[in-house]
């Protein structure tokens, strides 16, 4: 009597280890933060949570404000990419949207940016029956260093406002000689969470006359003030 036995000497083909496929990871092709010249007609987006430490001049007292934001990026070609983003508050709202050019030199990185930015606030509680309206110009500098599946990334701003309305209950004050607000600087750590999830986190630290989250509160001096700004992100 014979017994046969079946054979799956072709199962292993079938089987793919995982950590061969994480091996394969390069943040250089999914990252969002970095400065990278992609090819054309990709997309990105990501969500951020930016907690803002608003100055106690401004507010008498400490305060965290959570500014929240969408950021999408559309890649063109020869290092060129367009990148917008919204961040909103309800009452504090800042859209932004420009051109970017990025080079890579192997692990180096890269980006010279400008972008126009829209303002628009609204308050009608509290005793307030306000709104705010403004356009300002952001020109920004990013370096950053990739490794295998993290990144870390600076970059500096430089904010000009050309024009800000500020209506208080039917009575608008129009502030148009244009003049520079202040500058940032901001220091990220992006790193791989999951499949081409990427997580980040960030420090900023802006040395402005005003930020829009705390509008309501315009200081009405014309000195800089530091804020401290800390940011979590999700790229998809």
């Amino acid at each position: 009597m014979s017994i046969v036995t079946p054979g799956y000497g072709q199962k292993k083909e079938n089987t793919v280890s995982k950590d061969s496929v994480n091996d394969a990871f390069d943040i250089k092709n999914s990252s969002f933060l970095l400065p990278l010249p992609l090819p054309s007609g990709k997309y990105q987006h990501a969500l951020a949570v930016y907690n803002v430490i608003v100055p106690k001049d401004w507010a008498l007292d400490n305060i965290q404000a959570p500014f929240f934001n969408y950021s999408g990026k559309y890649t063109l070609p020869r290092g060129f990419n367009v990148q917008g983003n919204l961040s909103t508050l309800l009452i504090s709202n800042r859209l932004a949207l420009g051109p970017f050019w990025n080079y890579s030199i192997d692990h180096y990185h890269f980006g010279v940016g400008y972008q126009v930015v829209f303002d628009y606030g609204v308050l009608n509680q509290f005793g307030f029956k306000t709104k705010l309206t403004g356009w300002e110009q952001q020109p920004s500098l990013t370096a950053g260093y990739s490794f295998k599946k993290s990144a870390l990334i600076l970059r500096a701003d430089m904010y000009y406002t050309n024009v800000l309305h500020l209506n208080e209950g039917g009575n608008v004050l129009t502030v148009s000689n244009g003049f520079t607000n202040g500058y940032s600087l901001t220091a990220t750590l992006e790193e791989r969470l999951w499949a081409n999830r990427l997580f980040s986190f960030g420090v900023k630290v802006s040395h402005i006359k005003y930020h829009l989250v705390a509008w309501p509160a315009f200081p009405v001096n014309n000195y800089r003030y530091y804020v401290p700004e800390f940011q979590l992100g999700l790229k998809f």
